[in-house]
């Protein structure tokens, strides 16, 4: 399983590409975030209340606040990471070392901080408004475990199975909950699913039919996101909420099939949630889920922009949307900042 204090080496500061594009028709504008060093790609992964955004973009972490994007740097080696960003500004997510290795960090105020233990992996994942953090660690030769930093120091909040048997923490709300996903099972070591933590308790949120199922966001009402296996092997959006998990759906006549389908990224305080669906074509495409009605993105931004948006990946609670459009898989990624137009 995948994923887990030093000054900055340096910080790159890159002004513009923040016009927002034509605004003839849609209901959102349309902000292009721009890349780091000349790179043609940049892929986002959160944006906090205030609108700032966390990414990657030349395999170096970055935060866009602004129109502004700034190089986070690393812990001394060449690539980073960001995975999430709090509504105080601070930024969480995986960098390597001098030695090579890839441990957790965060980074605040100008600094980022090493999270990690030498000879072992880490990753951050999560943080909420109280700095708690979330993510994995792992020593060689053993499979990760879910764990958390509090003011610095960092505790294994468990698996579904015996120690060691494998989870990664992706958020955690203001309240301390989090969620993610946990293997272990006695009879299955193959399967995952989603789990939350919250005071020394485990819990997994089961399937909607098939066997796997993973959480990738939750908010400050104890909603939970993601996707989950049906009884055919195809994958759909998940929203579990007091005990039960409901099937968000995908985009009208979607293509699905097995291994995919849709899937849900984030959920703001409104209940609001984002992810990317399979469309009749069988095309991936950005989506919106309010309400119980899902929206393909793609339908309510200018036509004149001539994007073609394929995974949305957070939002906040003012409605704005971070998104990616990479229509060629060996191609290179875009990411925008969707406003609603009020």
């Amino acid at each position: 399983m995948e994923d887990f204090r030093r000054q900055i080496l340096f910080l790159c500061v890159l002004v513009g590409g923040f016009a927002p594009l034509a605004t003839a028709q849609g209901n959102y504008t349309v902000t292009d975030l721009g890349t780091l060093s000349g790179s043609s790609s940049a892929k986002v992964a959160a944006i906090n209340k205030s609108g700032q955004v966390v990414g990657t973009s030349a395999d170096h972490a970055f935060l866009w606040s602004n129109g502004v994007l700034t190089d986070l740097g690393t812990l001394g080696g060449s690539v980073s990471t960001a995975y999430a960003i709090n509504d105080l500004g601070q930024v969480v997510g995986q960098a390597s070392t001098a030695s090579g290795e890839m441990h957790a960090f965060v980074w605040a105020n100008g600094v980022m901080t090493d999270l990690g233990v030498p000879g072992e992996t880490s990753a951050a994942h999560g943080i909420n408004s109280q700095g708690v953090i979330v993510g994995m660690e792992s020593a060689k030769n053993v499979r990760g475990g879910a764990a958390q930093w509090t003011n610095g120091q960092r505790q294994s909040i468990g698996d579904l199975g015996p120690s060691g048997s494998g989870s990664t923490a992706i958020c955690i709300n203001d309240k301390g909950q989090s969620a993610g996903v946990s293997s272990g099972f006695a009879t299955n070591q193959g399967v995952v699913r989603a789990v939350t933590w919250q005071n020394g308790v485990i819990s997994d949120l089961g399937t909607l039919g098939g066997l796997h199922s993973t959480a990738d966001g939750v908010n400050n009402q104890g909603a939970v996101v993601g996707w989950a296996e049906l009884s055919d092997q195809s994958t759909v959006a998940f929203l579990w909420q007091n005990g039960v998990m409901r099937n968000l759906g995908t985009l009208p006549k979607s293509a699905i099939q097995p291994g995919s389908g849709s899937q849900a990224a984030a959920v703001n305080g409104t209940g609001q949630v984002v992810g990317s669906s399979l469309n009749s074509s069988g095309q991936v495409r950005a989506v919106l889920w309010n309400n119980g009605k899902i929206t393909d993105l793609n339908s309510v931004i200018p036509r004149t922009s001539g994007l073609i948006l394929t995974r949305a990946t957070g939002i906040n609670d003012q409605g704005q949307i971070v998104v990616e459009q990479q229509t060629d898989p060996n191609g290179p990624t875009r990411s925008f900042l969707l406003t609603p137009k009020h």
